[in-house]
């Protein structure tokens, strides 16, 4: 128990033990950072922050390891800095996919057709490694009672599954329908 008592109390006090400057440090560090990720988040757009694609995620992912070196590292500048880069870069490569197909393919992931017509491309699933269980709960969750009933499914850029269910009258809008591509 004694060993236990000492781990934690380890793992509960700083390098250098703990003191005003590092208490003030860390909520100055935190409170800057605060205000300069909102700052970011407004100059650059919604889209910076967000998770939409894979890239997004990855992006998102280390700009969190940025902030975090910052608020717990002697000095902030290096790291406001490099999440600045970090930020301009996936704010141009956002709006470069914006303007362009061809940036987009490269790096966005594009929509990939689960179900279409009540038939499950099993192809697809396999090449896009989702299971026919996520598939089924993802039917359930759009209210689906039968794989029959489904127009499409779409594995989205995202990581959302859409579930597109056949209209009882007219047709899918060209508009939202995905493009089937070959596996």
């Amino acid at each position: 128990m004694e060993l236990f008592w000492t781990v934690l109390k380890d793992l509960l006090t700083p390098e250098n033990g703990w003191s005003l400057e590092l208490v003030v440090r860390i909520v100055l560090s935190t409170a800057l950072l605060f205000g300069y990720i909102v700052i970011l988040a407004r100059s650059f757009g919604a889209r910076t922050f967000a998770t939409f694609t894979s890239y997004d995620f990855l992006t998102n992912v280390a700009a969190g390891s940025l902030v975090a070196s910052a608020i717990l590292g002697k000095s902030i500048v290096e790291s406001s800095l490099s999440l600045l880069v970090l930020v301009g870069l996936q704010w141009m490569v956002s709006a470069l996919s914006a303007r362009s197909q061809r940036a987009q393919r490269t790096f966005d992931n594009g929509p990939v057709v689960l179900v279409e017509r009540g038939q499950i491309r099993k192809e697809a699933m396999r090449h896009a490694r989702v299971s026919e269980a996520i598939l089924y709960e993802e039917l359930r969750q759009a209210g689906v009672n039968s794989v029959d009933g489904v127009a499409f499914a779409v594995l989205e850029s995202g990581g959302r599954i859409s579930v597109l269910q056949e209209p009882e009258e007219g047709s899918i809008s060209r508009a939202i329908r995905p493009t089937v591509k070959a596996t």
